[in-house]
């Protein structure tokens, strides 16, 4: 394993153990479940589980899911199209880290099978208990897309004896007015929690006013014979979209819109069922979930001709597994077997302007092992494996002729180390592998009523870490290394979809937080981040050591928070971003890189009584920046525009 010679002396630089999140996370040991799908101590695990608590969430100034994400190393956030449903992108994946950056509800897939980011939006943060995030490791339980990483997502739910309601009422900057609202109720054996909320805001840019609905629920029941939980959730969004400007029209006004009058909507719901039942020597589980989304996009052409796209997904999956503990003779062995079976189903109607009618399925039956075995309580050993059989096929209603089918046994395997030199004190190793299958935009091209059937995405990964923990100081430090073949890409210029040549991701994390006095936690963090291609060419360039567009080498966090006093609490967060290369250079050839920027949020609660009042304040220094751009040939690009400062302005009652 070769890493650049900077990364070698940074590693040697931070030899101590450094080990933290970007916003304070809570001390002691964690309990969490997404390595396993079952719930484990953080400690047994080789796998390293950062974990964002609902106490984080509160302190933190970010307003919505990605904004908190993007706060963590490693991590980056980009508007691609005016939406509130950011691109988030782990370990450098560029224009397409939404799909190699697994996503995950309560276990359960969100991330589609399209080139469409998560549903962030419809996921209300009240409803959040905690995010647990998995950095280059997911593939052996949950399958494909997780090469970058696994962001799990687990709801509130009732705890016994809870009682717990609130309401609260937001407004600010463009016209933005929200209302959120949310019950938890626990009785003995039965719980339930609702938590919903609406926006209404005109955005930063013309024509980009924005409608949102979410509902999230969890009933449970539980008893000496296990437990049952159904959870339930439905959306509904309407928002214009003003398209990308070009760099003359950034420069005189940033908030026009290029496509003044084309608009999106979006709606879905999803249910599902958690049984899980206690045995002698470990438990028994399963999920059965069904989820559908309702897209349609309306695109104007001229005058007045225009184009709407609509779409309907429909996904259904069953996931029964099991876990057995055995202790004795100082080795704690935990055995984990599951079987994943899902059924994707899209089908799309396009205007007269678009010759495609494309139908498409994708038919994943799985079968994972993974035994961990803890040694004296010190170190740990884990070793899994997935073997994976995926059906993927493209119709065409309208050209019978156009289609294909592919059918592709894909495996996947991790091994993992971590030691333990003192209670505070580890180090840890993994190596494993990972795909990704193709989305059913990347092998049907609409606007040429095409498909092409690509291979499916595979990565070598390798990380070694050391980690520290110790009163209210933790630090870690990570050193990754991904090689890949066959990589999914999609060029935004020419609407074409291909398998690049092999490329490489490796890169470097540092992060430290520390609980000061006088009521101050600080938190930061860095990564160095390489993407590259190993060889090649594109277009008939050499693309050998080019650079992968979208991909910053350098990014910063820093968090801050004061508790001025019982009932007063300040939080900023500043965030850097370097350079990167404009999406659809991956030649390297346009000589031009996206600017480096950097944003500076501030936020202030005060408790009174039972009313919750906050202020946000975003991007305080009013830095005028953008988180993506495209070459559209020389010497010039477009962009998405990033908002300039904005206030928020919050009141919640809490009913005890």
């Amino acid at each position: 394993m070769k890493f650049h010679p900077f990364l070698g002396g940074c590693l040697l630089a931070a030899a101590f153990p450094l080990y933290a999140q970007t916003a304070p996370v809570t001390r002691g040991e964690e309990v969490v479940v997404t390595a396993t799908r079952f719930a484990d101590r953080e400690r047994e695990l080789p796998v390293g589980v950062a974990v964002v608590t609902r106490e984080d969430i509160e302190k933190s100034p970010a307003a919505t899911l990605p904004e908190l994400l993007a706060q963590l190393p490693g991590i980056r956030a980009r508007d691609l199209s005016g939406s509130p449903n950011l691109s988030i992108d782990m370990r450098g994946f560029g224009i397409t880290g939404d799909q190699n950056s697994l996503v995950l509800l309560d276990g359960q897939r969100l991330s589609e099978i399209e080139l469409v980011p998560v549903k962030w939006s419809a996921i209300p943060l009240d409803a959040v208990e905690r995010i647990e995030i998995m950095r280059g490791s997911g593939a052996v339980p949950y399958g494909g897309g997780a090469t970058g990483g696994t962001i799990n997502i687990i709801t509130r739910r009732p705890r016994a004896g809870e009682k717990a309601a609130q309401v609260g009422a937001g407004f600010g900057s463009h016209e933005n007015a929200s209302v959120t609202a949310g019950v938890r109720l626990g009785g003995e054996g039965v719980g339930l929690s609702l938590h919903a909320n609406q926006q209404d805001t005109d955005n930063y840019r013309v024509n980009n006013r924005l409608r949102q609905k979410n509902l999230e629920g969890d009933l449970r029941f539980s008893g000496e014979r296990g437990a049952v939980a159904f959870k339930f959730g439905a959306d509904d969004q309407d928002l214009g979209l003003p398209g990308s400007i070009t760099e003359a029209q950034l420069q005189t006004d940033r908030r026009q819109a290029a496509t003044p009058r084309d608009f999106s909507s979006l709606s879905g719901w999803h249910a599902g069922v958690l049984a899980t039942m206690p045995l002698a020597a470990g438990d028994l589980a399963a999920d059965l979930n069904y989820r559908e989304r309702k897209s349609s996009g309306s695109f104007f052409v001229g005058t007045p001709f225009f184009n709407q796209i609509d779409t309907d997904v429909q996904v259904l999956s069953f996931v029964p597994r099991l876990k057995l503990h055995h202790d004795g003779s100082g080795l704690a062995n935990t055995f984990v077997a599951g079987i994943d079976w899902e059924d994707w189903d899209l089908s799309r109607v396009a205007g007269p302007g678009i010759p495609g009618r494309p139908e498409a399925t994708q038919r994943n039956g799985a079968v994972y092992l993974q035994d961990t075995l803890v040694v004296a309580g010190a170190t740990a050993l884990s070793a899994g494996v997935r073997s994976q059989r995926s059906d993927y096929r493209v119709t065409d209603a309208l050209n019978p002729a156009t289609g294909g089918t592919r059918s592709r046994t894909l495996n996947a395997f991790q091994l993992g180390v971590r030691h333990h030199f003192t209670p505070a004190f580890s180090a840890y190793g993994k190596l494993g592998t990972s795909f990704r299958i193709p989305t059913v935009d990347e092998l049907y091209n609409l606007f040429a009523a095409s498909v092409t059937l690509l291979e499916p995405q595979r990565s070598r990964d390798r990380e070694l870490g050391v980690d520290f923990s110790r009163g209210g100081h933790r630090y870690r430090a990570a050193l990754y290394h991904m090689e890949l073949t066959n990589e999914l890409h999609f060029d935004p210029v020419t609407f074409s979809n291909e398998n690049l040549p092999p490329t490489r991701r490796y890169g470097l994390e540092l992060e430290g937080a520390w609980r000061l006095g006088a009521g101050w936690d600080l938190s930061a963090n860095y990564t160095h981040a390489i993407a590259e291609f190993q060889q090649g060419a594109l277009g008939g360039i050499d693309v050998t050591g080019r650079r992968i567009p979208l991909v910053p080498r350098h990014a910063a966090n820093i968090a801050a928070a004061w508790a001025v006093d019982a009932k007063t609490r300040i939080g900023a967060s500043l965030a850097y971003v370097g350079e990167q290369i404009f999406d659809a250079d991956e030649t390297n050839t346009f000589g031009r890189k996206m600017p480096s920027y950097t944003t500076l949020d501030v936020k202030v609660a005060r408790q009174a009584g039972d009313w919750l009042l906050s202020g946000l304040v975003k991007n305080l220094t009013n830095e005028k920046y953008f988180t993506y751009g495209v070459f559209t040939g020389f010497p010039t690009f477009a962009a998405i525009p990033a908002p300039e400062r904005t206030l928020l302005l919050s009141a919640e009652y809490r009913f005890r």
